[in-house]
């Protein structure tokens, strides 16, 4: 492989990481969750319909307590990955 190519593969994953673990940071606080949660369901969200389909497996990605090997093991039993779930976490428009 290209070296440009393992370059933004890695930058990739970088992203993917620190989204992970600013959205368990901020899951952490229930307030937040609770927040987060109001914003994603909303239908003025545009990612709300993905943010439903996915909702059961990103409050177990974004629990904090999470091991990351244990849980891409048992998303990958159920048909998924850490990396394609967190992929899904949706952004935050505006101010939760």
């Amino acid at each position: 492989m290209p070296t440009g190519v393992l370059k933004e593969m890695a930058a990739d994953w970088e992203r993917r990481v620190s989204r992970k673990n600013y959205g368990q940071l901020l899951w952490a606080n229930p307030a937040t969750r609770a927040r987060l949660l109001r914003h994603w369901k909303t239908k003025d969200h545009p990612y709300h319909e993905r943010f439903a389909s996915y909702c059961d497996l990103l409050e177990k990605v974004l629990a904090p307590e999470t091991d990351d090997v244990a849980l891409d093991a048992a998303l990958r039993s159920q048909g998924h990955s850490l990396r394609t779930v967190v992929r899904e976490i949706p952004p935050v428009f505006g101010s939760i």
